[in-house]
């Protein structure tokens, strides 16, 4: 069966661990598990899912603090919290963070189901540079516009996401340590001959000549930063329906 994204389910109830498990492999999902917050969070380090359902109540390191800490590894995890004790000021708290959305136990499994495949229903999308913070602000920028993101700090990064996730769409920073953007952007051609490049950059003129060859090995466009957020997200909506685009941003 082919499989339509990845979830990590976290709870200490081994029987609801195992039955959400198995619901979910047999509707498409790569699966993996966790009994308790803190291996929840080894494993985020490790991987990153495109969906974590996490429980709240866990001894040791609760839900509520593994959902920071991946947080910190991956401002665009997409965590579904759920919890028998429902605390309303606790939960609005964390949604406030960043939380996707919290549940309350028993749910309706169809309902979840059709929450997660809404979440992994539009393109994945990588963030590919060394400013932390720059990938938050894009990160944030396109989970409002309802898109899954992955973020990298490296190349070498880059390459280890998307040999796990298929992204369709990849932001990719010009100057980056180590392996620069241009063979960032052809490696993760050679892994997915689909994907759609846009090279990012602060230096307009310094980098013209890399941002020359991206171009000609097909990287749809170059943004030239500061450059207005809309634009972005126009780029990524216009492939998304399939229009193509090759511009530069001026």
């Amino acid at each position: 069966m082919k499989e339509h994204g990845s979830v990590l389910v976290v709870d200490d109830n081994v029987d609801l661990l195992n039955s959400l498990s198995s619901i979910l492999r047999k509707s498409g999902y790569q699966v993996d598990v966790a009994e308790d917050g803190l291996t929840a969070v080894d494993k985020s380090k490790k991987h990153s899912f495109d969906v974590i359902l996490m429980d709240v109540v866990m001894p040791g390191m609760d839900g509520l603090e593994a959902f920071r800490k991946i947080r910190q590894i991956n401002p665009g995890a997409k965590v579904i919290l759920m919890s028998a004790y429902y605390d309303d000021e606790a939960m609005q708290e964390v949604l406030n963070e960043g939380a996707h959305e919290a549940v309350c136990k028993p749910f309706d499994v169809a309902w979840l189901m059709d929450m997660i495949k809404k979440i992994v229903s539009n393109p994945p999308i990588l963030i590919v540079d060394d400013d932390p913070d720059f990938c938050r602000t894009m990160a944030r920028l396109f989970e409002t516009e309802g898109y899954r993101v992955h973020t990298a700090g490296s190349g070498e990064e880059a390459l280890r996401i998307a040999k796990q996730r298929a992204c369709q769409v990849a932001f990719v920073d010009v100057k980056l340590p180590l392996m620069d953007g241009l063979e960032t952007f052809l490696r993760l051609k050679e892994l997915n001959p689909g994907i759609v490049a846009v090279m990012v950059t602060a230096y307009r003129d310094e980098v013209q000549d890399i941002i020359q060859k991206a171009l000609a090995a097909a990287a749809t466009a170059c943004l030239y930063k500061p450059f207005d957020p809309s634009e972005a997200v126009g780029l990524v909506n216009r492939v998304s329906h399939r229009i193509p685009t090759t511009e530069v941003s001026k």
